[in-house]
């Protein structure tokens, strides 16, 4: 589990830089319809390297804690990166752009829209990081914490009930409503978000890890479930796919 946390601390240091400039010069492009000027691309080259200097500290010692003392995710972290580009643009006198409703309930200090939903946002590279990382965080509660870190899961389709437990070794238990998974019990909790419900209960969940998953034509559903502080938010047919490998 070290090996990948420091991977996925290294991932997001190397990313955080060129996130922050493309974040600025898109911002800026769409606005006056033409690339940042130097000064503008100073600024924000200056921005990007500092990003890394004053959040990569908190991603690694996050990281280096205890499974049972992590109270936060690597990707809630990463989002208050939307400081560092939003401070240029606002000296660049862009204006704030529109936002639906629950982008500005959910993130109400980011006037330019640029948080994260994923780390894959920063760089794709950075999901599978992620999942590995989960993964890892899972087994090891598992294993240290015995029957209490197993799976729970709100997946009210019988069908896709037996393909999960026709894939996993681990101890699958199904509940009935989304309530349940509020002070469940568990190391990893699954839920298709596709049902009523779910998105009202998933920040509410304590879970060491929660996977969910919806159809992959309703981007708005996944991104909600991301903004939610999801740990692994994917399309059904990347869940079902790697089903074996993300509960085993």
């Amino acid at each position: 589990m070290d090996d990948i946390a420091s991977a996925l601390a290294d991932g997001i240091e190397r990313a955080l830089p060129g996130w922050v400039e493309g974040s600025v010069a898109r911002l800026v492009e769409a606005w006056t319809g033409a690339p940042p000027d130097e000064s503008v691309r100073t600024a924000a080259a200056a921005a990007g390297q500092r990003a890394p200097l004053e959040l990569g500290g908190q991603v690694r010692a996050l990281l280096a804690a205890d499974i049972d003392a992590q109270r936060t995710t690597p990707l809630a972290i990463v989002r208050t990166a939307v400081d560092y580009p939003a401070e240029v643009l606002r000296a660049a006198g862009v204006p704030p752009v529109e936002r639906d409703d629950f982008a500005e309930h959910s993130f109400p200090d980011d006037d330019y829209d640029l948080t994260p939903a994923a780390l894959a946002d920063l760089d794709p590279a950075l999901a599978d990081l992620g999942l590995r990382w989960g993964a890892a965080k899972a087994w090891e509660h598992k294993h240290r914490h015995g029957k209490t870190g197993g799976v729970v899961a709100f997946v009210p389709d019988l069908m896709d009930r037996s393909r999960i437990t026709a894939a996993t070794s681990a101890n699958v238990e199904f509940v009935s409503r989304p309530d349940d998974l509020v002070d469940c019990d568990a190391a990893t909790i699954v839920v298709d978000l596709g049902r009523p419900g779910v998105l009202d209960v998933l920040p509410r969940i304590k879970a060491r890890r929660v996977i969910a998953f919806g159809s992959h034509v309703d981007r708005d559903l996944l991104d909600h479930a991301r903004a939610a502080g999801v740990d692994d938010v994917m399309p059904r047919s990347a869940f079902f796919s790697r089903v074996a490998e993300l509960l085993n």
